[in-house]
């Protein structure tokens, strides 16, 4: 397991109090094609996904702020993502756009999850809310990470009971999804002007 320190170093490595979009046109991840289609609306994609639901205090504040985001650059973002849907992800399982190659996959994960579900006691982990971050340029996201060792070993352990459901080949990045970009990116002007939003 990463210690607490490497784990601040590493976030600490990309999350900035500063996004830079560089100085050219703004292409986005291909990988928003996978969620987002031609016209900027979400399609269809399926998936299983370990979550930790926010309270509606924390729904209400983050829906304001990406309702400020839309209202400077629209033209940044693709649809607006539904505010009850907000949450921090603990841990990927499967994901695809067609069903038929993770189906099998999906079910099989369900019935190991609810194994580990059993062994799981419920626990509060204390998070602070770092920067928002371009996320690996599909996603504009709130960084987040556990106040201390002791909170960060708890949220480690759940973690780690779920990579035994399936091993994903990078760390946890603790983070709420804002908004995904638009699939057509977008140019300097825009880009300046969401990166002065966001200061």
């Amino acid at each position: 397991m990463e210690s607490y320190q490497s784990f601040l170093d590493r976030i600490n490595s990309f999350e900035k109090s500063e996004v830079d979009f560089g100085d050219e046109y703004f292409k986005g991840n291909p990988s928003i094609a996978q969620k987002v289609d031609k016209n900027n609306k979400f399609q269809t994609f399926y998936g299983d996904t370990i979550v930790f639901n926010l309270d509606e205090v924390t729904k209400k504040t983050l829906s304001e702020l990406v309702e400020s985001l839309y209202s400077i650059v629209p033209e940044c973002f693709c649809e607006r993502l539904v505010s009850n849907t907000f949450h921090m992800t603990l841990h990927d399982l499967s994901n695809s756009p067609v069903l038929q190659k993770i189906a099998t996959e999906v079910f099989e994960n369900e019935l190991n999850v609810i194994e580990k579900a059993k062994q799981i006691h419920e626990k509060k982990i204390k998070m602070r809310s770092k920067y928002i971050f371009n996320m690996v340029n599909t996603s504009l996201v709130l960084g987040l990470y556990p106040v201390n060792e002791e909170e960060y070993t708890k949220l480690m352990e759940l973690y780690e009971l779920f990579n035994d459901v399936k091993q994903l080949d990078y760390p946890l990045t603790p983070h709420i999804t804002l908004a995904y970009y638009s699939i057509d990116g977008f140019d300097i002007k825009s880009a300046k002007k969401l990166e002065h939003a966001i200061y």
